[in-house]
């Protein structure tokens, strides 16, 4: 007899029987499928809010199924949104629901072969039935699941391959994930960007957890709460546990602990998985080397807005290389592309990107991107101020590096001042920064390249705290001639502020100095200046005889754009006077000036026709002054100068009312009345 072997080749799928021989009938019982629709989804959470539209984007998928994508960073919900929509429309998928995780707690992806293992048990295929192989358990899932409505939530997805395996043949896919997984949207998956929650939408989440009078009772407290936790759920249930644990204590107590950016994201971190600072943590740790050296850069950056110019010149590397990183970032969900070529980092991640930071670089390397990004800044504002005012003196210690980029926006004066508006909180806090690292001189600087926009657009807050900035900066640099000079700026301001005794007292203050060193154009600076005060006063006949000093001392020392000011404030006083003819001669003088500088001055030249009008207007000579208006109306408008138009404006209306127009006379004045209430002066 021959020998019998005992083996099994090839691939074998179901029970065996090994014996010697056989004899009659074998019966073989095997475990019976269960017959149960999955429903492994957790119910959504409590207190979910805020997702209108993410949710009517979803309610888009269409009925046959498909791939849908829910990007954004860790902790902002997105595993609620996706909760909240399939048990929606779970009737739309009686074969069941699925959900897998797809990384593990330290970030690790999850083998998606272990995932189709747990789908297709679940699914009723037994475990012995399973087979061991990925590509075998892929083809089983794919005929399991093909004819059935079937919803699958993928959660924290790693990689478009890990995914492509688990997607059912029938019904849809959700997707919950930080990265871009382009693979997926090259093959037709759609994404549904997920960003924090809006601030009345955060504070009804809060609600939610600590309840209706605990809020009514605190709720500017509870504003300061959301407002630290940036709109991130994750953030928001955390402060929500830590109330719910100490009712009695109140919440003004947690938004001061809050208030420590440096203890933040440990307050806002509790055990398990409730945790901002752990969820932060696993993104960076995903980053290569040269990411993270450009996240923990960008925490340097005050304030949002930046673009790869900046990057490329705080990391010395060209605007090419700069954009692959920021849009790194973007896929990563570390950074959100504000608009085309503008880029911000979440509060909280700014947060934790300025403690890797602090962490991992030295304090010279970190002045050293301080310094870049603030002298970037400094020559792009030069740039911006050389279109919007290019006339003006800039104070410049340097010629603008080669190396730097510079955006397309500071060719054009309106994009120019645009620019300038965007970035002039930046600059501000940039100049700050100098100061307090003790670069003085780049600090005074940073303040002066921020006062054409100013004059032009009247931020009064903003510009006395620039004089203040550039007035300290001066005294650190020892710089006394630039010293009187930012203090001549501060005297005209306390003045706007209507503080003429203040900026009188500076005034004759400097007036003595420069006379005593016989610094004629300080002279002539502090006697504008005393000028202005008079006018204030109400003393034109003492505001005539300052500016006729002032013009006078600037036509002997040649420089006739200040002349053409002084001139310009002459002409008004002038008119307040009731000599006409001398204060049209004199606006006439200074539009000459102004037009016929080697480098051009649309502004002034459009102060000194607005001048020029409103004399004509006060002589009675109506078809000489409404050319001149309009004129400088316009050119008002084309400059940005929205208080300079809405006092146009008002001379239009004066004009209106002169030849019985009372209509016109009304459009214009309330048109000057919406341009002064849409800046506070």
């Amino acid at each position: 007899m021959r020998d019998h072997l005992n083996s099994v080749s090839g691939a074998v799928e179901g029970a065996v029987v090994q014996a010697r021989s056989v004899h009659g009938n074998v019966y073989i019982s095997q475990p019976a499928s269960i017959s149960v629709v999955p429903r492994q989804l957790s119910p959504p959470p409590a207190g979910f809010v805020g997702r209108d539209a993410e949710l009517a984007l979803l309610d888009e998928t269409p009925a046959e199924g498909g791939v849908v994508v829910l990007k954004g960073p860790g902790g902002v919900g997105k595993t609620a949104l996706a909760l909240a929509w399939l048990d929606h429309v779970q009737h739309r998928f009686p074969a069941g629901q699925l959900h897998g995780e797809l990384a593990l707690p330290t970030g690790e992806p999850v083998a998606p072969e272990d995932v189709l293992g747990q789908f297709l048990r679940a699914l009723g295929v037994p475990a012995a039935q399973v087979p061991a192989g990925l590509a075998e358990r892929t083809a089983l899932y794919r005929s399991v699941t093909a004819g059935k409505a079937l919803a699958v939530l993928l959660d924290d997805a790693v990689s478009a391959a890990q995914v492509r395996v688990l997607v059912p043949v029938s019904g849809v896919a959700v997707v919950t994930t930080r990265r871009a997984l382009l693979g997926l949207l090259a093959t037709g998956a759609r994404v549904v960007p997920v960003g924090p929650l809006a601030v009345e939408a955060a504070l009804t989440l809060l609600e939610a957890r600590i309840g209706t009078a605990r809020l009514a009772e605190e709720e500017e407290a509870a504003r300061e709460l959301v407002g630290f936790c940036g709109g991130l759920p994750i953030a928001l249930c955390v402060v929500a546990a830590r109330v719910a644990a100490r009712p009695r204590r109140p919440l003004a107590r947690l938004v001061a602990e809050l208030a420590d950016e440096h203890a933040r994201l440990d307050r806002l971190s509790a055990e398990g998985d409730l945790s901002v600072r752990s969820t932060l943590d696993g993104a960076y740790d995903d980053l290569p080397e040269d990411l993270g050296r450009l996240y923990r850069a960008l925490a340097l950056h005050p304030g949002d807005g930046f673009g790869p110019e900046v990057v490329a010149a705080m990391l010395a590397v060209d605007v090419g290389t700069a954009q692959d990183g920021l849009d790194a970032l973007v896929d990563a969900s570390l950074a959100e592309e504000i608009e085309e070529g503008c880029y911000r980092l979440h509060d909280l991640v700014r947060v934790h990107a300025h403690g890797q930071a602090l962490a991992q670089d030295s304090e010279d390397e970190r002045a050293g991107v301080v310094r870049r990004i603030a002298r970037w800044y400094l020559y792009a504002a030069h740039r911006a101020n050389r279109v919007v005012m290019p006339a003006r003196e800039i104070i410049s210690s340097g010629p603008e590096p080669a190396e730097f980029a510079w955006p397309r926006a500071l060719a054009q004066h309106n994009s120019a001042l645009d620019w300038l508006e965007a970035h002039r909180a930046t600059v501000l806090a940039l100049g700050r920064e100098a100061l307090g690292r003790s670069w003085p001189r780049l600090a005074l600087e940073l303040a002066d390249a921020l006062q054409p926009l100013l004059k032009l657009h009247k931020h009064r807050a903003d510009m006395f705290a620039s004089i203040d900035l550039a007035l300290r900066a001066a005294d650190a640099d020892g710089d006394a001639a630039l010293r009187d000079r930012m203090r001549k700026r501060l005297a005209r301001q306390h003045l706007a502020r209507g503080e003429w005794e203040v900026a009188q007292a500076h005034a004759v203050d400097l007036l003595r100095g420069s006379q005593a060193r016989g610094d004629r154009r300080g002279e002539a600076g502090a006697l504008k200046t005393l000028g202005l005060v008079a006018v204030e006063r109400g003393d034109l006949t003492d505001a005539v005889t300052s500016f006729r000093s002032t013009a006078e001392i600037l036509r002997s020392l040649g420089r006739s754009r200040g002349e053409a000011l002084a001139l310009i404030n002459l002409s008004e006083a002038l008119v307040g006077l009731g000599h006409h003819g001398p204060a049209i001669e004199e606006a006439s003088r200074a539009r000459q000036l102004l037009t016929t500088l080697n480098r051009p001055d649309p502004y002034n030249v459009a102060r000194a026709v607005a001048a020029l009008g409103r004399a004509h207007l006060a002589a009675g000579e109506i078809g000489q002054a409404r050319p001149l208006l309009e004129h400088a109306l316009t050119a008002f408008a084309d400059q940005g100068a929205d208080h300079e138009r809405a006092r146009a404006h008002q001379l239009l209306a004066q004009l209106a009312r002169r030849v019985g127009d009372e209509d016109q006379a009304r459009r214009h004045d309330d048109l000057a009345q919406t341009l002064l209430a849409t800046r506070a002066w």
